[in-house]
């Protein structure tokens, strides 16, 4: 289907294409973070703006932004640019970032860990630094950044 040289899809062919359930797309729907439009028969279908929030969305989620993060910003968006919706907005941008900076930090040191207990296990010395392999685990595990933002 094509309207204003724009093609569009209807919900199937939209959750196929960008690898989404249905009822994912439908609860984004109702959530207000899609807003597709209706046919005259009632049919939903996903144009290039659908596209571009659900493309926004699948970002931001895999940044570790929550549903409810994601809505704060679109409504951020919607509304008129003045120095306390910026500041809202920076805001919120900034404390994600410092929790990604922490990820990259806590997966750097994990990579680094199991580089360790790699060499420790080669040439079949597991038995012998099994304390220490059970050590470096229990200091990954003991990480308060683990405690709080992964589990």
């Amino acid at each position: 289907m094509v309207v204003l040289g724009v093609v569009n899809m209807q919900i199937k062919d939209f959750a196929k294409k960008y690898q989404i359930q249905t009822d994912t797309i439908r609860y984004y729907e109702k959530e207000g973070l899609l807003h597709p439009k209706r046919l005259e028969n009632g049919y939903r279908y996903y144009d290039e703006d659908c596209a571009n929030e659900l493309k926004m969305l699948i970002v931001l989620k895999q940044l570790g932004f929550t549903l409810h993060e994601i809505f704060e910003l679109n409504t951020l968006e919607k509304k008129e640019i003045s120095p306390s919706c910026n500041a809202a907005a920076v805001s919120l941008i900034s404390l994600k970032m410092q929790q990604l900076t922490n990820k990259i930090e806590y997966y750097q040191h994990a990579v680094q860990t199991l580089q360790n207990i790699k060499h420790l296990i080669h040439e079949e010395k597991y038995k012998e630094n099994q304390q220490i392999i059970n050590d470096s685990i229990t200091e990954l595990f003991n990480n308060p950044f683990l405690k709080g933002d992964l589990l």
